[in-house]
């Protein structure tokens, strides 16, 4: 055997490499990137299950942030943490869908649907992965002013990256409808990122007490 053929015969029996989703012929990705990828079969029901889930994820950010003060009030945390985030989607959605409409937008409500539902389990997810920092933080924090920095810092982080979910999608899907229907979902969507800040703002600083909120 010569070199050339013995290094033909290597080659062929050199392993290949089987991607995630050759294996069993499954979708193997990871359930993170299920959640807040858009797969273009994203039923209503799909659609509650992600709003869901990252609402339950935001939740333990906001236990998370309660462990300084304990009891009851771990409760009032974990309740006002996703509160934020729901009624963002439950004021702002419509609110958006109908603002664009008067505009002729091509935005339907199933492109909101999908880009609140999305933004809502990205902030999720931010928020749960912070969450062992922030407990951290909030327990050793000498001061309640402290606490209340790092609290605000992970809150802005979370509602920052749904905020800019939302304003992507929408901002793409009024991109393929032409010059008009863009530079119309670019004037609405400014003005409910600065209503969704201060709605945001309001409900967490009324809600969390370590924010001096209800308690």
């Amino acid at each position: 055997m010569n070199i050339a053929t013995f290094e033909g015969t290597v080659k062929d029996r050199r392993p290949e490499f089987v991607g995630p989703a050759a294996v069993g012929g499954e979708d193997l990705a990871g359930w993170a990137e299920r959640l807040i990828r858009a797969d273009g079969v994203e039923t209503p029901v799909e659609l509650a299950r992600r709003g869901l889930i990252g609402l339950g994820l935001a939740a333990l950010y906001g236990l998370a942030i309660g462990a300084r003060q304990g009891g009851a009030l771990l409760l009032a945390h974990a309740l006002g943490v996703p509160l934020g985030l729901l009624l963002l989607g439950v004021i702002g959605a419509p609110c958006l869908f109908v603002f664009l409409a008067l505009f002729r937008s091509n935005i339907g409500g199933a492109v909101l649907a999908s880009a609140f539902a999305r933004g809502v389990s990205s902030a999720g997810l931010l928020l749960a992965g912070l969450a062992p920092a922030a407990a951290l933080f909030v327990v050793s924090s000498a001061t309640p002013q402290a606490a209340s920095f790092a609290v605000l810092f992970g809150l802005i982080l979370g509602g920052g990256l749904s905020l800019a979910r939302i304003v992507w999608d929408v901002l793409r899907g009024a991109w393929a409808g032409g010059s008009l229907s863009t530079l119309a979902a670019f004037g609405i969507i400014g003005a409910f990122a600065f209503f969704a800040v201060l709605l945001e703002a309001r409900i967490w600083s009324a809600m969390l007490p370590v924010l001096g909120g209800a308690s």
